[in-house]
């Protein structure tokens, strides 16, 4: 299973969990079977079939820009990225 680190701005979805596993050959997949598994989840990633704005996804260490259509493997790593506001 792929595993998926939780930012924590979600890890209310997961009881805290700050790492989950999750089974998919495509990130839609893949995050149709985490929001079974903690409700919720899908809303909070996807918006209109894209990854949320605000959100980034990075596969395996590379920002993917095929959002929900991405590929994962068995072993993927997954890293869900909120946007960085500040600055002047």
């Amino acid at each position: 299973m792929a595993i998926v680190h939780v930012p924590p701005q979600m890890q209310k979805l997961t009881g805290g969990l700050t790492e989950v596993e999750a089974e998919g050959d495509s990130l839609r997949r893949l995050v149709s079977n985490l929001d079974t598994a903690y409700p919720g989840f899908k809303d909070r990633l996807i918006k209109d079939d894209l990854v949320a704005p605000g959100l980034a996804i990075s596969i395996d260490n590379v920002v993917t820009s095929r959002g929900i259509f991405a590929e994962v493997l068995q072993d993927s790593v997954i890293h869900i990225i909120p946007a960085i506001s500040g600055g002047r």
